[in-house]
């Protein structure tokens, strides 16, 4: 049985991109969970200062309890791809291309 060469990278891809996108989500709903809230007027904010951050890797923010901005970007992930639950979704979904993927690979390759 020999291996395909662009279907073992594909493979490979797309387990990497499933795992990042699986940790990444694990680790903002974590912390958006912990650290941001919204004021009554739809503000959102970090509970605790410095801010924290969700982009490029979710980081807690400090210990001072105070409410700090936050900025455009985690503001756009926190809204449209946390509460919406967008990003776990996506994970799934990348789960999901890449056991079909494998699946379709295996099964060509032993055909």
């Amino acid at each position: 049985m020999g291996f395909n060469k662009r279907a073992v990278i594909g493979t490979i891809a797309l387990i990497a991109i499933s795992m990042y996108l699986a940790m990444y989500a694990f680790e903002a709903h974590t912390i958006a969970a912990r650290y941001i809230s919204s004021d009554s007027h739809g503000a959102v904010f970090w509970i605790n200062g410095p801010s924290g951050s969700l982009f490029p890797w979710p980081r807690e923010p400090g210990m001072l309890e105070v409410l700090s901005r936050i900025n455009d970007v985690d503001l756009f992930i926190y809204t449209y791809l946390i509460k919406t639950w967008m990003l776990a979704g996506l994970s799934a979904l990348a789960w999901v291309i890449t056991v079909l993927f494998v699946y379709k690979a295996t099964k060509h390759d032993n055909s």
